[in-house]
């Protein structure tokens, strides 16, 4: 089958059943990228060194080095990212959209300390979430928007300790990944019906 034919085929599918997808973008830095990225690569076990969350149409969300969270248009056309595409219901993904919504207005600080601190975080007993800090990093935010939307391949990973190395073990081999079949489109706005409480996600 043409991969457009195969493309359709699946949001066709998607939509009879009430199924949607989430994709979470691993970056492999190259040799030539920052030195940040380079090292934070190196000390991961799966040679990892950022995640972005992307929706339908290429809308994606995460957070870079001393920037706010941001949710905006990519193509994910570098090679160096692996995408891992999960099959999640329409609750799901409206739960993740909204969460990342949400973050990107409080506008949080990137957590240089989090960040680096992430690999020997001892777990629940010292998690604060991004909103009682004001700041974070591209994992942790991502995985605190896929335990709000109850995204159950996540729901054991302590968000402070969520390395994108920690991130992809959790997901890789689920039993819901799929092919990828974003396109880079325009997006249309999802209404959100009830305000997001940035609490702790228990």
């Amino acid at each position: 089958m043409p991969a457009a034919e195969y493309k359709t085929a699946v949001a066709e599918w998607n939509k009879n059943i009430g199924m949607a997808s989430l994709t979470l973008a691993f970056l492999r830095p190259p040799p030539g990228d920052t030195f940040v990225n380079r090292l934070t690569a190196r000390a991961s076990a799966h040679g990892i060194s950022h995640v972005e969350l992307v929706f339908d149409g290429g809308l994606a969300f995460s957070i870079y080095f001393d920037r706010p969270p941001f949710l905006r248009q990519r193509s994910m056309a570098n090679p160096g990212y692996e995408l891992v595409s999960l099959a999640v219901s329409k609750q799901e993904y409206r739960s993740a959209l909204q969460f990342c919504r949400s973050a990107v207005a409080e506008a949080y600080a990137f957590d240089h300390a989090g960040m680096y601190l992430s690999t020997v975080h001892p777990g629940w007993c010292a998690h604060k979430p991004s909103s009682d800090l004001g700041k974070t990093f591209c994992s942790k935010i991502i995985a605190e928007a896929l335990q709000f939307a109850d995204v159950e391949e996540v729901q054991a990973l302590c968000p402070s300790s969520a390395t994108p190395s920690r991130l992809y073990a959790a997901v890789h081999a689920s039993q819901r990944r799929v092919c990828h079949n974003f396109r880079a489109e325009p997006q249309k706005a999802l209404a959100l019906t009830v305000p997001l409480r940035m609490g702790p996600i228990i």
